[in-house]
């Protein structure tokens, strides 16, 4: 489980993720949440031969709001960039129950180790990622 501890990121923001559904379209989709036991993310980890994901985006830079066009591009560029590197992924989108924050598409990342998905989250300016390890239980792992 996450802590604010030690974090620059506000409790309230740090709710909101928790509170968000993050959908992975992976055909079937399917829902993870923070801190919840996902059977669907462990069956797709067995499927695949997989032991961990990343839950990441580039839109919205340090929950900065970017017009459409903005925060299109720099997922574009995320999603290339990943392709480059040689990851395997899927489209994910972060979407909150009730409040106006609009969805964020971003990629569910499949096999990068935690370390790795706070390196590019911090690339691309995020605040926090939700990494997946073999036991499938979503979590948050800050980066401010």
């Amino acid at each position: 489980m996450t802590t604010s501890a030690s974090s620059s990121i506000s409790p309230a923001l740090l709710q909101a993720y928790r509170e968000t559904d993050y959908i992975v379209h992976a055909g079937p989709d399917f829902v993870l949440h923070v801190d919840a036991p996902s059977a669907a993310l462990a069956a797709y980890f067995q499927q695949r031969g997989i032991e961990s994901g990343c839950l990441i985006t580039a839109c919205n830079p340090y929950s900065q709001p970017l017009s459409d066009a903005d925060n299109q591009a720099r997922q574009a560029g995320l999603e290339q960039a990943l392709q480059q590197a040689g990851w395997k992924w899927v489209r994910a989108v972060g979407k909150h129950p009730e409040n106006a924050w609009p969805p964020e598409v971003g990629c569910f990342v499949e096999n990068m180790n935690e370390k790795t998905a706070g390196e590019w989250g911090r690339l691309y300016e995020q605040n926090a990622v939700v990494w997946c390890e073999e036991h499938a239980i979503p979590r948050l792992q800050l980066l401010r």
